[in-house]
């Protein structure tokens, strides 16, 4: 008679959760956010026009039409109310077309928020 292999049993977890950042231990609430390097603006989706091609509202007070770039196309998903970081496109009228550079989750806007990066009113 052979004898029963055990199943192997699942470990402790980890006091670690998983960020954009890296690691984080569980009971740190920090948040990182990436930030808008110079030449890039806040902006707010108004309206998806299609192919790729968004109607955003921005920070500095133009609303742009920007593109997702081919890298971004099929991981990036944005819809209306979000949040991200455009670049526009400068020598191409530069108040009126842009390109998407970063769409940020539900708890990163918070984050911008608290920390006073963009006003409340601007979000909703």
């Amino acid at each position: 008679m052979s004898k029963k292999k055990k199943k192997p049993t699942k470990g402790k977890k980890k006091p670690y959760k998983r960020t954009y950042s890296g690691w984080v231990t569980a009971d740190s609430d920090a948040i990182r956010a990436q930030l808008p390097k110079e030449g890039e603006f806040f902006g707010i989706v108004l309206q998806i026009l299609g192919a790729s091609i968004l109607l955003v509202k921005c920070l500095d007070g133009f609303t742009r039409q920007i593109r997702i770039p081919g890298k971004y196309r099929k991981r990036m998903w944005c819809r209306v109310g979000d949040v991200v970081i455009i670049m526009p496109l400068y020598g191409m009228k530069p108040d009126e077309k842009g390109e998407l550079v970063h769409r940020f989750r539900k708890n990163e806007v918070r984050w911008l928020i608290n920390n006073k990066h963009i006003p409340e009113e601007f979000v909703l």
